[in-house]
């Protein structure tokens, strides 16, 4: 998975199961008896990821942590990789692969759905203001979609992760400071 991945963000998806196998000493074959296809093999590692992040949600909204703590450590889960994921990988993903880019789609409504329960639950409970709800899931789901434009990430020298991190800390905490910053 690991090869995979670092032959994506070094030269897209467009590599080939040849590319590949040398890179990790294999024979073609070998990889074939294991992936009928190319896209079969990065369809397996992008639903490998979005399980990860699954498991962490679930980890996370299982916990003791109050709702903040979930809130913020749900809105921030990353894949558990050992390695980045390029914005080229999710470019090349969005272009040439969209039936798998629509499983990372499908992943987004299911992490929102968990969000908007714990928001739901912080404004019954009085932790957060009353908010429409309706509303934040445009503005979650848009600041992604704007955020994962090629250029914008490219003209800003960003990566993916990080740009979602840096928006999630905007839509977490606003934009109005801390007592602690205003010091």
């Amino acid at each position: 998975m690991m090869a995979t991945i670092e032959e994506i963000n070094e030269n897209g998806i467009k590599f080939t199961m040849a590319e590949l196998a040398k890179r990790l000493a294999v024979s073609k074959s070998t990889l074939y008896e294991h992936f009928a296809s190319k896209e079969e093999l990065i369809g397996t590692i992008v639903d490998s990821l979005l399980e990860n992040v699954r498991d962490q949600a679930e980890k996370i909204l299982d916990s003791d942590r109050n709702i903040e703590e979930k809130l913020k450590e749900l809105l921030l889960t990353e894949p558990n990789l050992g390695g980045l994921i390029s914005s080229r990988f999710v470019f090349d993903l969005k272009r040439y692969l969209p039936e798998v880019w629509k499983r990372c789609d499908e992943y987004r409504e299911y992490s929102w759905q968990r969000v908007e329960a714990l928001l739901d639950q912080g404004i019954t409970t009085g932790y957060f203001r009353p908010i429409d709800l309706a509303i934040a899931k445009v503005i979650y789901n848009a600041t992604i979609n704007e955020l994962l434009h090629e250029n914008f990430l490219i003209q800003n020298n960003l990566t993916v992760l990080d740009t979602i991190r840096r928006a999630m800390d905007i839509l977490y905490y606003g934009m109005v400071a801390r007592e602690t910053e205003k010091d």
